[in-house]
């Protein structure tokens, strides 16, 4: 019997929009190249550091800087922390309310949990994402497992066995729902039942709600 929902945060509720966050990171910032750590599913080299919690937000700002061109316009290019938090930020969209319906919907069943390769810059956007459609992030889910914070993401096992010990949960009795094919591989491997959420064709409340029958048709 399911018990638990697990929810992966950017593609499956939040949609993204990597075009928009690469753009501004040229115009605004003068980071051209931000493209190369930058992925929808999991982040690499100094970003996959941040979003790991090793190193801060100053000092991935910092790191930032350091890449940047140093002129726009003939002057020596002075990057505010706000607009290299701005542009990072692009590369989140409003939540559409259909998702938060969903989520209301299955809050009073399941116990519901989100499990996200994130930062604290992200984090501080989302939870403004989530009040401007009039809820707390927490109100939403029993516990946020987040990357920053646990110091691992996925698709490695740790923190999905970490947030299984913390959350007191049987993989057998979850579900968890994400658009990376890496991390469904590791949530299959460790027993979880799983959907592979396609963003731009799925709609979040009919995967759920189909997966779930089948579950549940099959004795589990």
């Amino acid at each position: 019997m399911i018990k638990n929902l697990i929810f992966d945060l950017g593609g499956v509720i939040v949609p993204l929009n990597r075009i928009a966050c690469l753009r501004a990171f040229d115009e605004v910032v003068g980071y051209k190249d931000f493209g190369e750590v930058l992925n929808s599913y999991r982040q690499i080299g100094f970003f996959e550091k941040f979003e790991n919690g090793e190193i801060s937000a100053n000092k991935f700002r910092q790191i930032i800087r350091i890449n940047a061109s140093p002129i726009k316009d003939g002057q020596k290019r002075v990057i505010k922390d706000s607009q290299i938090d701005y542009s990072l930020n692009r590369f989140l969209c409003d939540i559409p309310q259909d998702k938060i319906e969903t989520l209301l919907f299955f809050k009073g069943e399941y116990r519901m949990f989100l499990l996200s390769n994130t930062n604290p810059i992200g984090m501080a956007k989302v939870r403004e994402l989530f009040k401007d459609k009039g809820y707390k992030i927490e109100e939403l889910f029993e516990t946020l497992f987040l990357s920053y914070k646990m110091k691992c993401g996925k698709p490695g096992e740790k923190i999905f066995n970490d947030m299984a010990k913390k959350a007191k949960i049987d993989p057998r009795e979850s579900l968890f729902i994400d658009d990376s094919p890496a991390n469904i591989e590791t949530g299959n491997r460790l027993g979880d039942h799983t959907i592979l959420f396609r963003p731009k064709e799925d709609d979040l409340y009919q995967v759920v709600t189909r997966k779930l029958s089948e579950l549940e048709e099959s004795g589990i």
